[in-house]
């Protein structure tokens, strides 16, 4: 099986809690540069391997983003021991020693007879095999907002969406019914397993929901993305429900259920973005500026 650091092609320096990993095609968004939920991932990858434990939760603070191919640093460090829990930090640096990005989080060992339970309620959708397939989210926002325009081929499959499949499920009842809640159920191409790392990739989705949720079409810059994490299964296909929550000023806010196909709530996602407005024509210059 690829592991999270296959991945997210982590190596390690061989210096204690030191990795580097190259910011690749399907580590990036749209236009090249550094993608938010890689930072998180990365963050969740590095320190489950340096502690040997599961993630419980994680915040990143995305600071600066960096370019195609730069080789970030990343110093894993436990800044309280415990003997179930220990209390992380995780930072990532460009080859100028620029930091672009601070993560805190927690990893620990589950008891196994330790309280269990799940106290939020799943979206009741289509699943996978019923869905529509959508080469970019932003095509299914287009649909949802009237407008009639085809996310040009070479837009739809660049940066992180290469490695991502979605699909969209008629959602027939919601727990929190309001504006911009959106459903997909998503997937690694490769149709490996997926983990805590992997649904904190996928789940940098807020701003989507939020500018739907304002009655626009846009997406966002990374503020912030922060996981808080269950336990995980051998699930393929996740569902990301998205609920926004709100917008000021040009900055987003909410939330992202992660569940898994047999209905089991995974993790609870959130993140804070400075909101960005598209038209159908800004798509046609990422394809154009892609040719």
């Amino acid at each position: 099986m690829n592991s999270d650091a296959e991945f997210l092609g982590l190596e390690s320096t061989g210096e204690p809690g030191r990795y580097r990993f190259v910011v690749e095609p399907h580590l990036a968004r749209h236009d090249g540069y550094l993608y938010g939920g890689t930072a998180i991932a990365v963050s969740v990858a590095v320190a489950e391997l340096v502690t040997e434990r599961t993630t419980l939760w994680m915040t990143t603070q995305f600071v600066a983003t960096s370019p195609p191919k730069e080789v970030i640093s990343v110093h894993a460090e436990v800044l309280a021991p415990g003997r179930r829990t220990n209390q992380v930090r995780v930072t990532g640096t460009d080859s100028n020693g620029v930091t672009m990005f601070a993560s805190l989080g927690a990893t620990a060992h589950l008891r196994p007879q330790g309280l269990t339970g799940a106290f939020e309620k799943m979206p009741d959708v289509d699943p996978p095999e019923k869905s529509i397939p959508q080469t970019s989210p932003f095509q299914a926002m287009l649909r949802h907002a009237g407008i009639d325009y085809q996310v040009p081929e070479e837009v739809q499959r660049i940066g992180f969406t290469q490695v991502i499949e979605f699909r969209e499920p008629t959602i027939h009842s919601h727990p929190d019914p309001g504006p911009g809640r959106s459903c997909f159920w998503v997937r690694r191409v490769d149709n490996e397993p997926i983990s805590a790392a992997i649904a904190a990739f996928m789940a940098d989705m807020v701003p989507m929901s939020v500018a739907h949720a304002a009655g626009s079409i846009g997406g966002g810059i990374s503020l912030d993305n922060t996981i808080r994490a269950a336990e995980f299964d051998e699930t393929r296909w996740i569902l990301i429900d998205m609920r926004p929550h709100i917008a000021v000023g040009g900055y987003g806010h909410g939330s992202v259920f992660i569940w898994s196909q047999s209905g089991r709530l995974l993790a609870q996602a959130g993140q804070s973005c400075s909101l960005i407005q598209f038209s159908p024509e800004d798509f046609t210059a990422m394809a154009e500026a892609q040719s």
